[in-house]
Parts: structure tokens; C-alpha cells; sequence
């Protein structure tokens, strides 16, 4: 009675699973296995449906001789490593066996948070890691599920990742007139304020279409042509357009576009329109840009502006900044569960030293909007330094398995010069995946 009782409770706890193929192979072929999962699941699932040992051998011996797949002895020894890393307690579901042997030692990240306290409960945490391979421009979010950890989220940086965007092309033709039986783009624009010079302000705008099958399957997207008009009571009309050409990429959920402007301060309504070079599809958005209350509150902090990627790797010049070389728009503050983005902004008129050198200190809290509780995921503190009085402060976002939903993020920045302190927020949303 004992016995089963013990039993019981342990399947309970997930400790005990039903017994797979994979389970049943020796410690050798364990290793096959895993490396053939690693690099070729379809060739994984083939061997396991092998009966005998001398059968598996041979299958292995030709998936050696017909593949490209490289080196069998270097995956053979990152397979023995990784089951010394990470493999004693779950070697076959812990799925940094198969990142390792495929990608090789990561740059590792480890987070093991503690125990969250809440008024009425004690929320306990899972650990987690992010594995960074910056020669490959991968990147691995890993949650401990059970015993062992689940790869959760994937993204890329890089000069290997080349983002789709809207690039501005020299193509001397009026746009069309939307067609009558023409259907909607799926177009969106966001705006964000930065920093204020006399008085003008900057705004970064950025926009992108996401793609449906219809446009990919008509290459529609090759050709727009795009306006952007900021009309106010007092300035009248600032307007910018032009045709722009897009490559769309399947990795990206958006095509993507960015542009400044610098804007005397007033109240602006803004027009952002999108057509087809055949008149086929088109789309208009209209948005409030407020810089006279901008202005007034005086902002220690620009918005926080939402990227998709931020890294130091040319791709054009639309996508340059001052402090760096390729800031991709998010355009939606959304993500899917496990998805990472980043967040950038500005920090005005920080005490400066007696070198003419600012230093500030970033924290970060996420909040589920619903729950009232705070996330606990990895923000670590980030120190901000450089000439001047302005600070510039980034941080990635990894949501890890957060669960879907509306969250806030604030930012505290302390001036370590000054002592003095200022905090900043915006929502998201997680997506289920």
C-alpha cells in the first residue's frame, strides 16, 4: 500500500513518465539519437523506428556518408558534454542537450529568482537561462519545466538577420486612385517623442505592413507609395512621400519603416497613407501628436520607444541612430509569449561630473495589469554612462513564460551624480503563441 500510495503521489508531482523508444535505447545510442534530434529531427524519428541495435547502426553510417550535416566527432563530443552539463537528471527532454550539441558552448546567462511574496500567497519561480551565440546572431530563452528546461523563445541579431523593410525608390509615376473593389492594407503607424531643441521637438515615426497570404502570394508589396502629413493650426502642413520597395521576409512579422522629423511645438494631426502600385489594396491611419503638453511637463525622459532589434550592425540609413547603427521598429507594443524586444530612451539634463561625464542607473519592473502582481523575469540593473548631460538607455525584454496578456513596464533611472530619481512607464501585450 505503501508502494502505490508513493507512486501515486510521484506521478502527481510529474516525476514519472511513460516509458518512449528513446528510453529504451542504450547510453550510446542515446547520444546518436540526440545528435541526430539536434540536427535532422526527421532522421531522428527514422532511427528510433529501427528495431535492432545493428539496424540503427547502419542507418547511422548513412546518414554520415549522405549528409552535409559536418563533423560527426565534434557532435559526438558536444553530445558527451552536454550530457554532463545538463543531461544527469533529463537528458532526453531537457532541450539544452540539442541547442548545445547543434550550436556549441553559449555565451550563458543563468537566473534562478527567488521566491515572489505576496500579501497572501509565496509565488515560486522557474529558473531560467538565455544562451547568446553572437557569431551566429541566435539567441535561446530556456524555462525550467519539471526537471528539466524548455526552449521557449528564439531571436536574431546580427549581420546574419536582414530584417524586411520599406526602402524609399526612385520611381517617377503619380500614385493610383484606390481601385473599386480594392481591400484593406494592413498598415500601422506609432509615434514617439524625444528630445527638444529651442523650440522644435524630435519625432520618430515608424510604420510597416504586416503581410497577408494575399499580398505575398501577389507580390503586391514590391511597390508602394506612402504619405505622411503632420497638419497643425499654426504650421500648417509638414508632409513627406514617395514610393518605397520592399523584399518581404518570412521571419519577419512586419515590413518595416522609420523616419525623424523635427517639429515646431504644437498640436498636430497626423495622416499616414499607403496604396498598392496597381491600386489593389490600400490603407489610411490618423493619429494626435500632442508636443504643447510634451513640452509643458517639462520631461525628464523621452517616450519609450518599442524596437524589434537594436544592434550595431548596418542595414540602412533610415535605420541609424546617433548611438546606434540599426534600430528596427516593433510598430505594435506586442510580442508573443517567449518572444524578447527591446526598449530605448532618452534621459535629458543629467548632472554631469568634473570629467563632463553623466552616470545613471536603470532598473526595470514588469506588472500584469490584470493581477496587480509583478513579473518576475530577467531586468537586471543597467548602468548608463558618456559626455554630456544626455543619457541613452536600452534594455531587451525577454517575456520567457510570461503568461499572455497586458503588462506594464516602468523604467526608474537614478542620476548616481545627482542622487535624484525619475521613473517612466508604457504598456504591452503578450500574445499566445
Amino acid at each position: 500500500m505503501r508502494l502505490l500510495l508513493t507512486a501515486i503521489v510521484l506521478i502527481g508531482c510529474g516525476s514519472l513518465k511513460p516509458l518512449t523508444r528513446a528510453d529504451r535505447l542504450t547510453a550510446e545510442e542515446k547520444l546518436n539519437y540526440l545528435i541526430l534530434k539536434a540536427l535532422n529531427p526527421v532522421s531522428a524519428k527514422e532511427y528510433l523506428t529501427l528495431g535492432t541495435p545493428e539496424a540503427r547502426d547502419d542507418y547511422l553510417r548513412w546518414f554520415w556518408q549522405n549528409q552535409q550535416a559536418g563533423d560527426y566527432q565534434t557532435f559526438y563530443q558536444r553530445a558527451k558534454r552536454a550530457r554532463e552539463l545538463f543531461g544527469t537528471l533529463d537528458l532526453l527532454g531537457d532541450e539544452r542537450v540539442t541547442t548545445y550539441i547543434r550550436y556549441g558552448p553559449p555565451r550563458r546567462e543563468e537566473f534562478a529568482p527567488k521566491p515572489v511574496e505576496t500579501e497572501t500567497s509565496r509565488i515560486f519561480v522557474n529558473p531560467a537561462e538565455i544562451w547568446t551565440y553572437d557569431s551566429l546572431g541566435l539567441q535561446f530563452d530556456f524555462v525550467k519545466k519539471g526537471v528539466g528546461f524548455k526552449k521557449i523563445g528564439t531571436s536574431r541579431f546580427g549581420k546574419s538577420w536582414l530584417p524586411a523593410a520599406l526602402e524609399e525608390v526612385d520611381y517617377n509615376k503619380p500614385p493610383p486612385k484606390p481601385a473599386p473593389d480594392s481591400r484593406l492594407l494592413n498598415f500601422f503607424i506609432a509615434l514617439y517623442r524625444l528630445g527638444q531643441s529651442n523650440d522644435t521637438v524630435e519625432v520618430e515615426l515608424h510604420y510597416g505592413i504586416a503581410p497577408t497570404n494575399q499580398d505575398e502570394s501577389q507580390n503586391a508589396l514590391k511597390l508602394l507609395y506612402l504619405r505622411f502629413e503632420f497638419t497643425s493650426q499654426h504650421y500648417g502642413v509638414f508632409k513627406t512621400e514617395g514610393w518605397f520597395g520592399c523584399t518581404p521576409d518570412t521571419a519577419s512579422t512586419y515590413i518595416v519603416g522609420r523616419q525623424v522629423f523635427f517639429l515646431p511645438v504644437d498640436v498636430y494631426s497626423v495622416t499616414a497613407f499607403a496604396i498598392t502600385r496597381d491600386g489593389a489594396a490600400w490603407a489610411e491611419r490618423q493619429a494626435k501628436l500632442n508636443l504643447i503638453d510634451y513640452i509643458r511637463r517639462s520631461q525628464p525622459c523621452s517616450d519609450i520607444i518599442f524596437y524589434a532589434l537594436v544592434d550595431s550592425h548596418f542595414q540602412s540609413q533610415q535605420f541609424q541612430r546617433p548611438d546606434w547603427r540599426r534600430v528596427i521598429p516593433l510598430i505594435m507594443p506586442e510580442v508573443t509569449s517567449g518572444s524578447t524586444f527591446y526598449i530605448l530612451y532618452e534621459i535629458y539634463n543629467l548632472t554631469i561630473d568634473h570629467l563632463g561625464q553623466h552616470r545613471a542607473e536603470a532598473d526595470y519592473e514588469i506588472m500584469d495589469l490584470a493581477t496587480r502582481q509583478l513579473a518576475v523575469i530577467p531586468t537586471p540593473s543597467r548602468f548608463i554612462t558618456g559626455e554630456g548631460s544626455k543619457g541613452v538607455a536600452v534594455e531587451r525584454i525577454h517575456t520567457m513564460d510570461l503568461k499572455p496578456g497586458r503588462y506594464m513596464l516602468v523604467a526608474r533611472i537614478k542620476d548616481l551624480n545627482s542622487q535624484q530619481a525619475v521613473s517612466l512607464t508604457t504598456d504591452f501585450k503578450i500574445l499566445p503563441r
